[in-house]
């Protein structure tokens, strides 16, 4: 006989992280001066208090959100930049952007925000480098045609509205494939997304490929 399988307590920097995905998705949502500390403890389901012993002011608190997701994203800048421009590149980036949205959603939020640059909103100027990540794994930075940008800013805006509204029809694992196939063949692809990169998010849906993309 076995009992039933015990899961560890998140570890403190867990916790941070998820707090901080929280308050991002709220900014992208509200923008700094509407996203109220209350309103993340409220999300999260820690008190005030508890939100401020991490992150002692307001100010603090959305900085560090916003600065996780622009680490995250260059993260995946990086991994994408690593291999040869072209069709290989795309595959890592579209893939490391599924990760991290199926993942973090309130960094899916946060990015689509920072993809788009809205002027005249109050986070705009913090989502610069943000935005910057995102445009130079596809290759649109400094210099590339309407045709590309358009492609790009269609499959990255299909890609992350789907990743944030999928949960009522199918699992992580089985939206990622289809959010692949259609960001892939938005961007010009012929085939499917190359099998190289297919493997479902985890073994263990969300929580798992929340480790395995840095957050």
């Amino acid at each position: 006989m076995t009992g039933s399988r015990r899961h560890p307590r998140p570890t403190r920097d867990e916790i941070d992280r998820d707090v901080l995905d929280v308050a991002a998705g709220l900014i992208a949502r509200r923008g700094v001066k509407d996203t109220a500390v209350q309103a993340v403890a409220d999300q999260t389901g820690y008190s005030k208090a508890a939100v401020l012993s991490r992150f002692a002011t307001k100010d603090l608190l959305v900085r560090a959100a916003v600065g996780q997701c622009i680490e995250q994203t260059r993260s995946v800048r990086d991994a994408a930049m690593a291999v040869e421009t072209g069709a290989a590149r795309d595959a890592v980036a579209l893939a490391g952007v599924t990760d991290l949205a199926l993942a973090r959603p309130g960094w899916a939020e946060l990015a689509l925000a920072g993809f788009a640059l809205r002027r005249g909103d109050d986070v705009t100027d913090q989502l610069g480098p943000m935005a910057d990540a995102l445009l130079a794994m596809f290759d649109v930075e400094p210099v590339a045609t309407l045709e590309r940008r358009a492609r790009v800013t269609g499959a990255f805006g299909a890609l992350v509205v789907l990743s944030l509204t999928y949960e009522n029809d199918a699992s992580a694992d089985q939206a990622r494939p289809i959010l692949l196939d259609v960001a892939w063949r938005t961007l010009g692809h012929d085939g499917p997304f190359p099998a190289r990169w297919s493997r479902p998010v985890s073994a263990n849906g969300p929580a798992a490929a929340r480790a395995a993309t840095g957050g």
